[in-house]
């Protein structure tokens, strides 16, 4: 497959924006793993939930493997999924917000960091629709992404299931913010055709 190059020069303001969205992105995984790493010490730790099978709601978008496929995948296809990554994980992230205090008694600076996971994905959410339309890529405005439907097993009233479906979602979540800084890394390489 052809890999799609844009031909500007570096930096530009294509390249400033995509830099901005690597920065917001990295922040992003800063967040998120502090949260992860604090739920698995105090709530999932010798629950045995590593042994259990994983299921995320944004498995059915089609993506790259690995990052070798990534980087032969074209910059519209990636800057697109991208876009969708982030958008599948709007509701999800409200939730998150709404339910740690309730359901796993978190302190307003864990909150605070969940909020401003939200609120950056918000930010990514903006920057990515400029981006595409920066690179004249054609926007689709309404956007379909897969749905996220473990909003019941978070509020569940059995602990071991509600434990087991934050573990799961901070587990996805994780995953999918580390492939999104992924492909705006990739973008920029193809950008300014380096090798990745």
């Amino acid at each position: 497959m052809n890999v799609k190059r844009l031909k500007v020069s570096y930096p530009s303001p294509f390249g400033k924006m995509l830099d901005q969205a690597i920065k917001l992105s990295q922040d992003m995984n800063l967040r998120i793993s502090a949260l992860s790493t604090h739920f698995n010490r105090f709530y999932a730790s010798g629950r045995g939930f590593h042994n259990r099978i994983i299921k995320c709601h944004t498995s059915p978008l089609s993506r790259p493997e690995n990052k070798e496929q990534a980087q032969n995948t074209e910059m519209e296809v990636l800057l697109k999924l991208t876009r969708s990554l982030l958008q599948a994980w709007v509701n999800p992230l409200h939730h998150l917000w709404a339910e740690m205090g309730d359901k796993l008694g978190y302190t307003p600076p864990y909150l605070t960091k969940a909020l401003e996971i939200k609120a950056i994905n918000t930010r990514l959410l903006e920057a990515m629709k400029s981006i595409i339309r920066k690179a004249n890529f054609a926007l689709e405005e309404n956007v379909k992404t897969p749905d996220w439907s473990e909003l019941a097993s978070l509020q569940s009233t059995n602990r071991d299931t509600r434990y087991f479906a934050f573990y799961n979602l901070f587990h996805c979540l994780g995953s999918d913010s580390r492939d999104v800084e992924m492909y705006l890394k990739l973008v920029k390489c193809q950008m300014v055709q380096r090798n990745c």
